[in-house]
């Protein structure tokens, strides 16, 4: 089912650097937002890969809290995307092979890694560079985690999420980051 969605916003305009910008996006916050606004900032066309739940759960041992087709909608209703993609593989170049691609943006905490290196060599080796935007250090989706996760242990009442399988009220449908 994660192969027949997707969204688009027609096609690149010949020339146009095509940027490609995969993650999970639970937890949808501003370092998300962030990283999407500039790597748009740096490519004419902008595809966001979602990463899907079997593979979230394959490279982090848990799934995602907000399930893939809700992810994915949430990232495709951003006037920034171009184009929202499932990524069902953690190799990069299964994606560069679908979407050709030539920069790959990530986080600059993957900078330096061993991850991060093998990152630069997969995408070397069809072609496309990998380049670092800010990463947004005071909030993450593993931060969010820990916070709902101590609220929890501490005895406060759960958290709950509202609305993720509902559909919104009629004056709350405008998309994400649109006027």
């Amino acid at each position: 089912m994660a192969a027949e969605l997707s969204a688009s916003r027609g096609r690149p305009t010949a020339g146009a650097i095509v940027g490609y910008a995969p993650g999970v996006f639970d937890l949808f916050h501003i370092g998300h937002l962030h990283l999407l606004r500039r790597a748009r900032e740096r490519c004419g066309w902008l595809i966001a890969g979602v990463v899907t739940d079997d593979v979230v759960e394959r490279m982090k041992g848990r799934p995602p809290i907000v399930p893939f087709e809700e992810r994915l909608q949430i990232v495709a209703a951003l006037r920034v995307v171009d184009e929202a993609v499932p990524d069902d593989s953690p190799d990069k170049r299964a994606a560069w092979h679908r979407h050709r691609f030539g920069v790959l943006y990530k986080g600059d905490d993957w900078r330096g890694t061993p991850a991060g290196t093998l990152l630069e060599a997969a995408m070397a080796d069809v072609g496309a560079v990998v380049e670092y935007l800010p990463y947004t250090a005071h909030t993450s989706s593993t931060h969010l985690r820990a916070i709902l996760g101590s609220s929890r242990s501490a005895g406060a009442a759960d958290v709950v999420l509202v609305g993720l399988n509902q559909d919104p009220a009629p004056d709350a449908r405008r998309g994400v980051d649109r006027p």
